[in-house]
Parts: structure tokens; sequence; C-alpha cells
């Protein structure tokens, strides 16, 4: 019993941790994000960080983990509850996690993550897989009608991620909701195109 609240008490410490740091590097970005803030806003000691992440570079690796675990978790979800499967739901699905307050962090440090020297790339670019797999096995599920299911899922990220990222620099005059539409319109013309092999006209 006593190793076992031990483990209770020691995951709430990590998960404490990871809250904190997830919400000051959305604020600043992981750079800017200091142990000693995150020791702050936790209200846990400093080298707790050291004893659970090893250091800084390993905190930023497990917000990083869990923001896409918390983000694949919510597509699950919205899929699910999609009164229609296809491309235009895992956009919508997509839409609607990128609204959340949450899903800020995803722009903030993705620039950083960029970097060739980044804590995190690799992270980034392994969790990237991950969602890009989790596409393009959804598409290949519903028989969505895409000759490369693959191709498609990295089309479909990089869209939805492009309106996100303009809409974060510039929300007064990015209209989110009207460019998302936009996409799945551009997609379903000509997904049913490849589909019937004849062009839809206007």
């Amino acid at each position: 019993m006593a190793s076992t609240r031990k483990q209770e008490i020691s995951e709430e410490t990590r998960r404490r941790l990871v809250a904190a740091a997830t919400e000051l590097a959305a604020e600043r970005g992981a750079t800017a994000m200091s142990i000693q803030a995150v020791a702050e806003l936790s209200g846990i000691s400093r080298g707790s960080v050291a004893w659970h992440f090893g250091s800084k570079d390993g905190l930023i690796r497990a917000v990083v983990e869990e923001s896409f675990r918390w983000a694949l978790t919510q597509l699950r979800d919205n899929l699910a509850a999609a009164p229609e499967q296809g491309v235009a739901a895992l956009i919508e699905a997509n839409f609607a996690i990128m609204s959340q307050p949450e899903a800020r962090i995803f722009a903030t440090i993705l620039l950083e993550a960029t970097s060739k020297d980044s804590p995190v790339r690799d992270t980034y670019a392994e969790q990237y897989r991950t969602l890009r797999r989790y596409y393009a096995d959804y598409l290949r599920s519903v028989s969505a009608p895409v000759a490369d299911p693959d191709a498609v899922a990295v089309a479909l990220l990089g869209g939805t991620l492009g309106i996100n990222i303009q809409h974060r620099l510039d929300p007064d005059h990015v209209d989110r909701r009207a460019a998302v539409t936009a996409l799945e319109n551009v997609y379903a013309r000509a997904l049913t195109r490849t589909h019937t092999g004849t062009d839809v006209p206007d």
C-alpha cells in the first residue's frame, strides 16, 4: 500500500510539473520557460524537475509528448462523434482541437522545434509521424476516395497547420472558420473529381 501511495504522489508531481511547464511554454515559448518559473507555478521544488525529467530539455520533451497525446485523444473523440466520416470530418475534428486554449502550445513552440539544435525537434517530428499515421489509417478505415492516404495525411496536416499559424499570428484578419470551410470545399471537389474521373462543374 505504501509503495502504491508513493507512486501516486510521484505521478501527481510529474503531472503538475508538466501542466505548469505547458502553461508557461504556451505563453512564452520553450526557450523562455525557466525551471524556477515552473517550480513556482506548480508549487513543487526545482529539484523535482531533475528527478522526474533529468533536465529542462527532458521536461520540454514531456510537454510535447503530453500535448500531442491530448490532441490525439481529442481527435479520436471528435471523429467518433462526427455525423459523417471522411476528409471533411477529419478537418473539422482538427479545427475543434485548435479552437481550444490548450492548443496554443503547438503554435508557440513549433518554430523552436524546427531549429536543428532544438531539444524537442526529434520528439516533435516523432509525434507528427504518429499523427500522420493516424490520419492515413483513418482515411483507409472509412474508405475515403484518396489514392494515397499517406500523402493526403501530410497535405491535410499542412493545410490545417497553416491556417492555425496564420490565425495565431493575425487573429483579427484571419477568419479560421471560413478558411477551414474553404479547405473542406477544395478537398470535396478534388476528391469527387478523382473518384468520378470527371470535373465537377462550378
